[in-house]
């Protein structure tokens, strides 16, 4: 992929997601015939979740503002969760699905259900990124915004501004409601400056060397829209165990297995491609034909053997 705007909400996410499929973290338990899913892959669901509520939100936004998502950073190993280019200026977003939870805010300081995160560091040190990569490759200065968008907290606390230090870059924190009155502000770059900075921020090798390769951004919304039809009704619970199980499920592509909820799930699944359920004789038969198998081999072999 040689243009960043081909990616979508969660892309890194949705990457590891499947990918921890193929390696069976998330994978159909044979008992139950149920999706098990464990904590942490849980936790990166919820995070596309989140990203996909702030897109939407972003995507309320027209030219020539330009929206970037899950750019990859440094070594490819994270990624900035969206990049938005406007005329007010740049602004690194780092979205947090926290439903329901409080939030407080003073400084560079931030807890989370009283829980200390470090967020505002992050996100501090991702404006920081952004500003010197862009500022190398565009030949003008380029300063960058960070902002923390909160995606239906219960409650938000500001004891302090966030950020605040001499030479930190600008931070703001937000709910997902109040994000378009954090970034339609005042204009600061002429059109003809943020048509050279879409062309150097769309670049993969702005932002990481060497380039890395990149999955194609509608096939994976394809594969998350199977995992969402599986996944998906289990959000609306309280949190349980590290292992959920949900509804019972068909394969999919790539060895995937996805739940049949509705009559388009898998929404990439081909008709032709699904495989029937087994019975448990046929599964047993399955289980014991490669030893059996082995035993009459020997048995030959020793035949002839004594036939000599």
């Amino acid at each position: 992929m040689s243009d960043l705007r081909e990616r979508v909400p969660g892309h890194a996410l949705i990457d590891e997601l499947l990918h921890q499929w193929d390696l069976g973290t998330i994978h159909v338990d044979e008992r139950s015939n149920g999706i098990v899913i464990d904590e942490e892959a849980e936790g990166w669901y919820r995070g596309v979740l989140g990203e996909r509520r702030v897109a939407n939100v972003l995507d309320q936004l027209r030219e020539p503002w330009t929206v970037l998502h899950s750019v990859p950073v440094g070594r490819g190993t994270s990624d900035i969760d969206h990049v938005v280019i406007g005329p007010p200026g740049v602004f690194t977003i780092n979205t947090k699905f926290s439903p329901g939870r409080t939030v407080w805010v003073a400084g560079r300081n931030m807890l989370v259900e009283s829980v200390k995160k470090p967020y505002i560091l992050n996100s501090l040190a991702e404006a920081r990124r952004a500003s010197n990569l862009l500022t190398a490759r565009c030949g003008l200065t380029v300063p960058a915004i960070g902002v923390i968008v909160f995606v239906n907290p219960g409650r938000m606390v500001f004891k302090e501004a966030p950020g605040g230090g001499e030479m930190d870059p600008p931070i703001r924190v937000a709910t997902d409601e109040q994000l378009l009155d954090v970034l339609l502000t005042r204009r600061e770059f002429s059109d003809e400056q943020l048509a050279r900075i879409v062309d150097v921020a769309s670049d993969p090798a702005t932002w990481h060397q060497p380039p890395l390769p990149s999955s194609k951004g509608e096939h994976i919304a394809r594969e998350f829209a199977a995992l969402e039809d599986a996944v998906g009704p289990r959000l609306a619970l309280p949190r349980g165990s590290a292992a959920i199980r949900l509804a019972p499920a068909l394969r999919g592509p790539h060895g995937r297995r996805y739940a049949s909820g509705t009559p388009q799930a898998p929404r990439t699944t081909p008709r032709s491609r699904r495989h029937p359920k087994r019975s448990r004789a046929e599964r047993l038969f399955a289980e014991l034909a490669f030893p059996i198998a082995g035993l009459i081999g020997v048995w030959v072999w020793v035949q002839m053997m004594t036939a000599k």
